[in-house]
């Protein structure tokens, strides 16, 4: 892609018209198409988070509708998700802080599912990684909220916390471990190709945005 997308780095590497390669948004060194996709600061907390959301919202859709919590699907690009769903014997949580009796540093995972009847809590994490960061994105997801489920298991009374990573990359790639973590979950597996479309789709938005902007 970087052979053919007008960046700076393009510019100034293969048309090499001295163009400097700073990013135009970031204003950091080497704007390529990898820089744009998921390594821009100025993007973090807008484009990059407006995509992590469209992934989180399917999952959390579908459990929704798994535990019957909402009536009927909606397209997921215009799904807006309550922060809290409740039936009685299921808990639904979408992007809420977990107040602990002790401090916990990561305690605001994407998802939370506590399930009264089954005495479990799930706990699901999203992330949009660049492709070599598939695996060590999702082994990050599964260590970073190990005392969130320590501590919720003797607060909420449950015998089980399990921590669920689901990991697409901005590229549309996923690990194989993505369809154990889709069946830990009761969802279908082919949730998977809805969930590369979502990334793919809004990878190719990000980009037609910021190389619409004047370098």
């Amino acid at each position: 892609m970087d052979e053919v997308m007008m960046t700076n780095n393009y510019r100034k590497y293969i048309v090499k018209d001295g163009t400097v390669d700073i990013c135009r948004a970031c204003h950091l060194p080497g704007e390529s198409i990898r820089h744009i996709i998921s390594g821009c600061s100025h993007l973090a907390n807008g484009d990059y988070l407006h995509r992590h959301n469209l992934v989180a919202r399917i999952i959390h859709q579908q459990l929704a509708l798994k535990y019957n919590l909402v009536e009927s699907e909606v397209p997921y690009y215009r799904y807006v998700p309550d922060p809290v769903l409740d039936n009685g014997n299921i808990t639904l949580y979408w992007d809420r802080s977990i107040i602990t009796d002790r401090t916990i540093v990561a305690n605001k995972p994407d998802i939370v599912v506590i399930d009264r009847l089954e005495r479990r809590t799930m706990i699901v994490d999203i992330a949009v990684p660049h492709d070599e960061n598939l695996v060590k994105a999702e082994k990050e997801k599964q260590t970073k909220y190990l005392d969130l489920a320590r501590e919720v298991v003797d607060m909420w009374e449950v015998d089980t916390a399990i921590i669920v990573p689901i990991v697409v990359t901005a590229n549309g790639l996923i690990a194989k471990s993505l369809d154990e973590h889709l069946r830990r979950l009761s969802l279908g597996t082919w949730i998977k190709g809805l969930i590369q479309k979502a990334a793919l789709l809004d990878t190719a938005r990000i980009v037609r945005r910021f190389l619409s902007q004047e370098p």
